[in-house]
C-alpha cells in the first residue's frame, strides 16, 4: 500500500522517511516502510496479519495507482490513492478518487491486477453506485499481453486471449470497452473484444458406396478464446473522465447494477 498514518496525518510512502512509526490506516497496527532504488516505495504489513488490506499488491499495480493520481493533477483534477468511500453497499477503499477541478464530480478508479469473479465485482461496484460515486474499472496490460499483442493500425490486436471473469462483467457495464493502463510506458489503452474465429479445413472423401462426402469449409466462434482489440495508446492529457447512466441489467451468467458509471472519452 502507498499510504499510512503517522502521527495522525495520511502520508504517502514516496515523502516519508524511515525511522518514523507508520500504522495501517485500517487495522491501525504498525507497518514498515519499503524505500530503495528498484521497487516503488509502499507500506508493508508486518507478518502475521489479517489486515483486509495487506493482501499482495504488484508493483505493476502500485505503479498504475501513482501513474493515474499524478496524470489527474497535473491536468487539475484532485485526485489521491487510496481513498476510503463509505456507503450503505459497503465500503470501498478506491485505488483512485478522482475529484474535478470545480469540485461538482468525483470518480473512483479501480486498477483490477488479481482474479475476482462476478459477485465480487458487482458487489463493489454497487457500493460505489449507492455512494454516488461513478466507478471506471481498469485492467494492467502485462509484459505478456504486449509479447502476444500483433502491431495493427491504430493500436495492437491479441487474437487468442482467455477474457478473464471481470474483464467480462466490466466490458460488458462500460458498455463494451474496457481500458488498459500500462504503468512501465505511462500509457492507456481502448480495449474491446471481439468473437475469435476458428476456420474448420474443407475436407472430401468418398464413402463405400463412391459417393462423395465433405465436410468443413466454415468458420466457428471459439469457446475458450476472444480477440481483443487495444486502441492506442494514448496519454491522460488525451482523454477525460465522464459520468454516464446505465440501467440495471442481467444475464444467466451475471447481473449488471443500475447506475451511473464513470467512462473515459477520447479528447
Amino acid at each position: 500500500m502507498l499510504t499510512a498514518n503517522c502521527d495522525g496525518y495520511r502520508v504517502d510512502a514516496t515523502s516519508s522517511s524511515k525511522g518514523s512509526l507508520f500504522e495501517c490506516p485500517k487495522c491501525g497496527r504498525q507497518v514498515t516502510l519499503k524505500k530503495g532504488q528498484i521497487k516503488i516505495a509502499h507500506f508493508a504489513h508486518k507478518p502475521p496479519t489479517d489486515c483486509t488490506w495487506a493482501s499482495g499488491e504488484t508493483q505493476a499495480h502500485m505503479e498504475a495507482k501513482t501513474l493515474l493520481r499524478d496524470s489527474f493533477r497535473a491536468l487539475g483534477y484532485s485526485a489521491d490513492y487510496e481513498m476510503e468511500v463509505l456507503s450503505t453497499g459497503g465500503d470501498r477503499r478506491a485505488d483512485v478518487l478522482v475529484t474535478s477541478p470545480d469540485g461538482r464530480a468525483r470518480w473512483a478508479i479501480e486498477v483490477q491486477h488479481t482474479p475476482i469473479l462476478f459477485d465480487a465485482i458487482e458487489k463493489r461496484t454497487t457500493a460505489y453506485c449507492a455512494a454516488g460515486i461513478p466507478v471506471l474499472w481498469m485492467g494492467i496490460l502485462s509484459k505478456k499481453m504486449k509479447d502476444d499483442a500483433k502491431s495493427v493500425p491504430n493500436g495492437l490486436t491479441i487474437r487468442q486471449y482467455t477474457i478473464r471473469p471481470w474483464e467480462k462483467w466490466a466490458q460488458a457495464l462500460a458498455f463494451k470497452e474496457l481500458w488498459y493502463v500500462d504503468p512501465d510506458d505511462k500509457t492507456l489503452w481502448q480495449g474491446s473484444f471481439a468473437d475469435h474465429l476458428i476456420h474448420v479445413e474443407s475436407t472430401s472423401w468418398y464413402s463405400e458406396g463412391g459417393e462423395e462426402q465433405s465436410a468443413g469449409g466454415y468458420s466457428r466462434k471459439s469457446k475458450r478464446w476472444r480477440t481483443l482489440n487495444l486502441q492506442g495508446p494514448f496519454r491522460v492529457h488525451q482523454l477525460s473522465l465522464r459520468s454516464k447512466w446505465r440501467k440495471a441489467w442481467s444475464s444467466k451468467a451475471f447481473k449488471l447494477p443500475g447506475g451511473v458509471i464513470a467512462q473515459l472519452a477520447i479528447r
